[in-house]
Formats: structure tokens, sequence, C-alpha cells
């Protein structure tokens, strides 16, 4: 499914592949001004090459190397003669696809992007009439970057920030820099944000703040049950049950019992093993 939308002048291009009726992970990237804001499933590269015809791009920027960010890369550099920026970490992903050691339910869902050429982007763009400022964000992946257009206070974060509470993790994600990210985007008060899976928020302050607070609630959870002597598997049943059909589906690269490591390391625990229960006074 492919449809666009205009938000305050941006145009949010949604995409995703669906599965008995069920969309499956959506993505989304946008057109502001002449700059595209991430390109997308590699599935649907010609359906946004399709819609952009009328509206050819300056530029491109990629918030981070992921699949479901840069799909379009090659198709639409190519067709339109654009360049493509990105942090400099993201570049050799962009060059050379295959680094990304795709699994298959991320070859199913997203398709594996084609290479592309890119360069390091500076910390400030312009395109289309608009300056962006570009800030680093680290967390989701270390190569991520938050674009801000201050005179309309737009903020386009990526994966930066994802809507909802989190059940499962990947073992790449680092919880102390997502949250470090997530006050970075408190200071930086937008307007409003567009993010990564199709989200665009008005004012998103308290969004932003509920995210923290779900974090740092849940991570003080964690804590409480590995100091009364809970293992990592044992925690991660308690707090975030039911996440075995994600677990099959990714085969093991989104779980549970990632997220409860996250919560351990960020709350200062080198180990997993849960800490030895004082033993009874009779």
């Amino acid at each position: 499914m492919f449809r666009a939308e205009v938000f305050e002048g941006v145009v949010r291009m949604a995409m995703s592949r669906e599965l008995f009726g069920k969309e499956l992970y959506p993505a989304a990237c946008y057109l502001a001004g002449g700059l595209v804001v991430d390109t997308g499933i590699a599935h649907f590269r010609k359906d946004l090459v399709s819609f952009l015809t009328g509206n050819p791009p300056e530029a491109i920027v990629n918030t981070h190397a992921h699949e479901d960010h840069m799909g379009a890369n090659a198709l639409l550099q190519k067709t339109f003669k654009v360049p493509i920026y990105a942090h400099r970490e993201a570049l050799p992903m962009i060059a050379r696809p295959g680094l990304l050691k795709l699994l298959p339910y991320q070859k199913l869902y997203f398709g594996l992007p084609a290479p592309a050429h890119a360069e390091p982007i500076a910390e400030v763009l312009e395109s289309g009439g608009h300056r962006f400022r570009v800030h680093p964000a680290p967390g989701h992946s270390p190569d991520h970057i938050l674009l801000h257009e201050e005179e309309h206070g737009w903020l386009f974060c990526g994966d930066a920030f994802i809507a909802g509470q989190d059940r499962v993790f990947r073992g790449s994600y680092d919880l102390a820099e997502i949250l470090g990210t997530l006050r970075r985007i408190l200071e930086l008060a937008p307007e409003t944000m567009f993010t990564g899976m199709g989200a665009v928020l008005r004012r998103p302050a308290a969004n932003v703040r509920r995210k923290i607070a779900q974090y740092e609630e849940a991570a003080e959870r964690a804590m409480d049950l590995f100091r009364a002597g809970l293992g990592e598997k044992e925690i991660s049943r308690r707090l975030f049950p039911g996440d075995g059909m994600v677990r099959i589906v990714t085969t093991g690269d989104c779980t549970a019992l990632k997220l409860v490591r996250a919560f351990l390391r960020f709350k200062g625990i080198g180990t997993v093993s849960p800490p030895a229960l004082p033993e009874r006074v009779s």
C-alpha cells in the first residue's frame, strides 16, 4: 500500500506491505520543498518515483542506513540525478547494502536496497528554500540524525522516536543514547515532528516525555525484579509476555529479552545473572 498526504506543506509518503489485510511495519518518507527525507521500502521504489515525477526533488537525506529508510535511493538518484546525504557512518551501508546482512523477515517486508552513492551531510543543509539544521541522534543506530527546519518548527526524526510502548528490542539499540536523543528532541522544541513510521505529531513534547517516562519506569521495574533474584528471562516474561510471534517471525532479532537486557545495562548491570539471595536466618 502506498499513499501520500500533505501536512502543513510537507508531503508524507507512507508505505507498507500487507498480510491477511494487516499492515506490516509501515515506513514513511517526506518531501519538504525540494528535499526527500528517507526513501522508504525497496518494494515501493517505483511508486515513489512515479509520485515524485511531477515534483522532482533536489536532494535526498537518509536519517540512517536501515533498509526501510533507503529502499528507493538508487532508483531516485538514477531517475532525478540528485545527491544523497547521510551521516558519515551510514555511507558504507548505502554504497553496499549487503553489509546490512538482512534477515529473511527484513527481505520479505522491506526488500534489499540497491547500492547508491551518498555524501557526508554538513551541519546545515539548504534545499527548496528551506534550511535544515542537522543534529546527531544515536541510539536506534549510531549513524542516526535529526533534521530541524527551524523557521516552520519541523523536525524529521526518523526512528529516533517510535510511537507506543516498546515491548521488544533489537540487540543493537542503545537505551542510554536513545534517551539522550529524546531529550535532545525536547530541547529543540519542534512544532511538528515527522516520524519514520509515518506518525505526524503536533507539539510532540508530551509524547516524547511520555516515552522517556515509559523507558525509565520499565527499567526501574526490571531492576527491582533483578534485585529480587529473578533472571533476565523471567523478568522479560513478567514485564513483556507474549513476544513469541515477533520472536519467531524475526528469527530472534526482536525480543523482549533484548529489551530487558537493555534496561539492565542502562541501570549499570554488566552481568545478566541475578544477584545471590541472602541466606535465611532461622
